[in-house]
This record gives C-alpha cells, sequence and structure tokens, in this order.
C-alpha cells in the first residue's frame, strides 16, 4: 500500500534533516526537536515515522549499505593483480559520485568511524577492516606470503589511502583540481591512474622482499 504523497514526502524532509543534523553534531548531541524544525514536521514526527531517534538513525544509516559488500573478485584465486585492483577501486571510487546526502553522507560515515554510536549492526569501524583484510589476502597470495605483516599492513593502508582521499575531501580536490572528478567518464580515468600506482606499490615491496 502507498504512501500518500504529504506523508511520504514528511518522511522524506525529516530523513534528509537528520542527515544535516547527525553529520554536524554526531549522534550524541543531535536534537529531535532541531531535526523536526528543520524538517519543517511536527515534533512527534520521529515517533510516529521512525518510532525514536535511535531507530531514525538506523534508518538512515542502512542507504549506504552496499559498502559492507567488497568486491568478490578479489577473493578468487585466478584474479590477476591489475584485475583485482581495478575491480577494487572501481567499487569503492563509485561513492564518490554518489548524490544522495552529498557531502553531509560521508562526514556522517566518518563519524560512526571515529565516535561509533553503538546503534548498528555493523560497525562502521569494522567496514574498514572488512576492505583491509580483503586487500591483504589478496596481496599475500600475489606477492607469495604466507604470514601477515607490518609491512604487507602498511602497503594495503597505503592502497586504501589513494582511494578514501577522494572519498573524504572531495570538495577540496575538486577546488585544488577543477575537472578532475566531475563525471563517471573522469572517474574511470582516476581509478586507471590508481591502478598502475598501486601496481607499482605492490611491486616495490616485492622487490623489498627480495
Amino acid at each position: 500500500m502507498e504512501q500518500p504523497a504529504e506523508t511520504a514526502d514528511a518522511r522524506t524532509r525529516i530523513l534528509q534533516a537528520a542527515l544535516e543534523v547527525f553529520a554536524s553534531k554526531g549522534y550524541a548531541q543531535a536534537s529531535t526537536r532541531e531535526i523536526c524544525q528543520r524538517a519543517g514536521a511536527n515534533v512527534a514526527g520521529i515517533h510516529y515515522y521512525f518510532g525514536d531517534k535511535a531507530s531514525l538513525y538506523k534508518e538512515l544509516m542502512q542507504i549506504p549499505e552496499h559498502m559492507v559488500r567488497p568486491p568478490e573478485i578479489l577473493d578468487e584465486t585466478d584474479t590477476s593483480l591489475e584485475a583485482g585492483l581495478q575491480a577494487w577501486y572501481s567499487h569503492v571510487m563509485t561513492f564518490v559520485l554518489e548524490t544522495y546526502g552529498g557531502s553531509h553522507m560521508r562526514l556522517l560515515f566518518l563519524r560512526e568511524q571515529v565516535d561509533p554510536s553503538g546503534l548498528l549492526d555493523v560497525d562502521r569501524v569494522g567496514i574498514i577492516g572488512l576492505y583491509h583484510e580483503q586487500l591483504v589476502r589478496f596481496l599475500k597470495r600475489h606477492l607469495g606470503i604466507e604470514e601477515t605483516d607490518s609491512a604487507l599492513n602498511q602497503l594495503a593502508i597505503t592502497l586504501v589511502g589513494m582511494a578514501m582521499m577522494f572519498y573524504v575531501e572531495r570538495a577540496a580536490i575538486r577546488q585544488l583540481t577543477p575537472g578532475l572528478m566531475e563525471s563517471e567518464a573522469d572517474l574511470e580515468a582516476v581509478v586507471e591512474r590508481m591502478v598502475c600506482h598501486a601496481i607499482a606499490a605492490v611491486e616495490a615491496e616485492r622487490k623489498q622482499r627480495e
């Protein structure tokens, strides 16, 4: 059964307002009254549509849920170094151009990492761990390493860092280098260069271990 247009609109406005308030203040400091005022909704709107503040937050954080699913191709034993890195960076960089919530969603994601609310079934700090562990497994196969050591962890962190800069500092990057990441075609070119840089880093690590 479809919701009346007015009801659906109010619910959407509360979600958008909540995104802005949670992103700017964090979960603990966010006020449900401020959220409703910003949304132009009745102060009972959160209770009516979501139940409570915690349920509203959980609803909001379902939006980037696909982030917890790294590309499975990296876990396939016959995936080449280039193909794996291409798939990994392509997957991660798709988040950069997402329009929902823009910088607010990225800020909220980062807030959940550094100051977890404790409300989520999937720990957003754990998301970084998922990507890191997958990369480490992938790199171990291509470097012929059986045990994970600090140098390998550093390499994986370096490879992740190349993409995270684009995700976290999108506004700054656009100011510094206009046109670098305005469209999907731009992003594809960025990914291609990232893959080349990543392969060079992996090969440098390989030489260090000879």
